[in-house]
């Protein structure tokens, strides 16, 4: 058997589906059900019963995942161990970034990890906490920083800051918000964070318990467009600290000074099998020596 084939069983059994499972490593749906095929003949057993509902783990299956398990892992701490004999690091890493680069620092990341390792190449690309972790935890990202709590055991994770979280209003709209209690502010237009944005996980815990809801809101899945829409007055909307200062200093919105204390916390994630990796290694002690005092 192979180790691609190991690899593709583990993601079919965690995913249930041979379509998710493909698009997770990469390959056709045929291929995946090639190898499933293949690896079945070859131990003489089948892993998975099909259902109506996607694939399910034989009893033979369950066990046979935990070895294939540890037989992935012990080929990744080879390679690992492999990596850790080279003089000097080389190849690429791919961070994601949930929030703009200036806050997650990565101007200072980049210049530190070339002055450390010149051979060793970081591309960013931008995401949101919940898919940041989702791909983390899948193999599909090396690493990414996330507003999220980590709620995957194979992902690592470093704490960096608790970031407050302000309720901001439209520069305009000045008098209209001074000392409006929670319930007023609700009455009004909001700039409504998507449902699967960790600001909304606040938004929600302002107004839980308290029978307030928000009914007439636009809905922005990017902060960048949320500080766009509230510097147009379209509304009321939750920021991080620094942004909503930033605003105020722009004269393009206010800060409301109403209901509890709000806060955020930003993660750096990365795969939790690849702990003994050297890249990832040299990664997190620079991402831990850029946020001196405050990573835990």
């Amino acid at each position: 058997m192979e180790l691609y084939q190991l690899k593709t069983f583990v993601a079919v059994a965690e995913e249930g589906n041979l379509t998710k499972a493909a698009e997770r490593i990469y390959a056709s749906q045929p291929a995946v059900s090639g190898h499933i095929k293949a690896l079945e003949e070859e131990l003489g057993l089948p892993l998975f019963v099909r259902t109506p509902r996607g694939m399910r783990l034989t009893e033979a299956g369950k066990g046979l995942k935990l070895k294939a398990d540890s037989v992935l892992l012990a080929a990744e701490d080879m390679a690992n161990l492999a990596a850790g004999y080279l003089e000097e690091l080389t190849g690429s890493l791919t961070i994601a970034l949930n929030t703009d680069t200036s806050f997650l620092r990565v101007a200072e990341l980049s210049a530190a990890m070339a002055d450390a390792h010149p051979k060793l190449r970081l591309k960013f690309q931008q995401g949101n906490s919940g898919s940041i972790l989702k791909d983390v935890r899948d193999r599909r990202l090396d690493a990414g920083f996330s507003f999220f709590d980590n709620r995957y055991a194979e992902v690592a994770h470093i704490p960096l800051k608790e970031i407050p979280v302000r309720v901001v209003a439209p520069a305009a709209w000045s008098a209209r918000v001074e000392g409006m209690p929670l319930d007023g502010l609700a009455t009004l237009p909001w700039v409504r964070p998507d449902r699967e944005c960790p600001f909304m996980m606040v938004l929600d815990g302002v107004f839980e318990g308290s029978g307030i809801r928000i009914t007439d809101y636009i809905e922005a899945d990017s902060e960048d467009v949320i500080r766009e829409l509230v510097a147009a007055g379209k509304g009321v909307s939750l920021l991080k600290q620094s942004d909503a200062d930033a605003m105020v200093r722009d004269g393009t919105a206010v800060i409301c000074d109403v209901g509890p204390v709000l806060s955020l916390n930003i993660n750096f994630v990365y795969p939790k099998s690849r702990s003994g990796d050297p890249t990832i290694r040299a990664l997190t002690e620079v991402v831990r020596g850029l946020w001196p005092g405050e990573t835990c």
